[in-house]
């Protein structure tokens, strides 16, 4: 049955400001397999502490005063959100957009030195499903082996700017320790024990400005037995922060963008520490992993000129009023099902108004 409600979203459109209410603490461990979430948080205080991507950010800030944002997205669709906070010497900023296979994300903050720990930021990645087989090992142990790539920019300035991009991956929850077929690559020394990607930034007097470019690739190894399924999470976390609190107030500020961080592909199986053949990998999502993942990150662009303007509200509006995208009068491919769940209804509409007021894809 078709439901008439042009009316009721029209005039909502622009009194929506920034995605669905927040959610209560997503984190890897209670979001959707195959799936994912996406936070992001803003505000004038921290613990100036954190813990790994794909826990929960919105623990770090204090206070009471900050923006904080979170959504979560099942199968192969895509979540988004974004926070802002501004008083009269601070303004910080963060956004994200999280899929099966890529994120995407930026973070600002200016502050005074002695700020207590401002931070925008933003944290999220996706949990899949994956059952490895192989005729001749089935029940004995293999280690995946793939890849994911990073892309991005860090800047900060003033005597405490601080800026950094980190990632990790878990199976079935628990964060993958040290293994001799991973690799962290070009990042900065985060751990000695377990797996991750980690480039980071921090100003200390003078030069009082610093900046980075990322361009690495993560090499991940997953243990896993041949015929058991298991979750795999791979989380992102992107913080511009302040690396100290104190000194005479002077201004800082840092920024992180975070233009790409995708899934590269199954490097290898193995068995018995050396590459083998014959293996067939099942994924929850039906998606190919053997091959780099290639993200929409604008899936509310629906008719892909590059922009979230009327003409993608006119045709988003067509198949709000059909709502299940199994009606034959809904358009080829469900375009407007921005979160994958099968229906064009309130919680697309929340994730195609965030697009919507930012107007540029990201």
């Amino acid at each position: 049955m078709k439901h008439h409600r042009l009316a009721l979203l029209s005039a909502s459109l622009l009194t929506i400001a920034s995605g669905s209410p927040a959610l209560a603490a997503l984190t890897k461990s209670n979001t959707p397999a195959p799936g994912g979430f996406v936070q992001a948080c803003a505000g004038p205080s921290t613990c100036g502490c954190g813990p790994w991507p794909g826990d929960d950010w919105f623990t770090v800030f204090i206070g009471g005063a900050e923006d904080k944002h979170e959504s979560a997205f099942s199968g192969n669709s895509s979540a988004s959100q974004s926070a802002a906070y501004s008083s009269a010497n601070t303004s910080n900023t963060a956004t994200g957009l999280a899929g099966m296979g890529y994120c995407k994300m930026s973070a600002s903050n200016n502050f005074l030195s002695t700020d207590h720990f401002a931070q925008g930021s933003a944290n999220g990645g996706w949990n899949e499903l994956f059952t490895i087989s192989n005729p001749a090992h089935t029940g004995q142990a293999g280690i995946l082996q793939f890849t994911i790539t990073v892309l991005g920019r860090l800047d900060a300035s003033g005597v405490t700017g601080s800026a950094a991009i980190s990632t990790t991956a878990y199976k079935d929850n628990i964060q993958l320790m040290s293994n001799p077929l991973a690799s962290a690559g070009n990042s900065d020394l985060l751990s000695t024990d377990r797996q991750y990607g980690n480039w980071a930034i921090a100003t200390y007097g003078s030069p009082n400005s610093d900046g980075k470019n990322v361009s690495g690739t993560i090499t991940y190894a997953v243990p896993f037995t041949f015929g058991t399924q298991f979750k795999l999470g791979v989380y992102v976390n992107c913080r511009a922060g302040q690396r100290s609190s104190g000194g005479f107030g002077t201004g800082c500020s840092s920024q992180v963008t975070l233009s790409q961080f995708s899934w590269g592909g199954i490097s290898n199986i193995y068995f018995n520490g050396a590459p083998i053949g014959g293996s067939t990998v099942i994924s929850g999502t039906g998606m190919n992993w053997g091959a780099p993942v290639q993200p929409n990150t604008c899936p509310a662009d629906i008719n892909g000129d590059g922009v979230v303007d009327d003409a993608d509200f006119s045709l988003f509006a067509v198949a709000y009023n059909i709502l299940d995208c199994a009606d034959p009068a809904m358009p080829a491919g469900c375009p407007a099902d921005i979160n994958g769940d099968g229906f064009v209804d309130d919680s697309d509409f929340s994730g195609f108004v965030v697009a919507y007021n930012q107007l540029v894809c990201p």
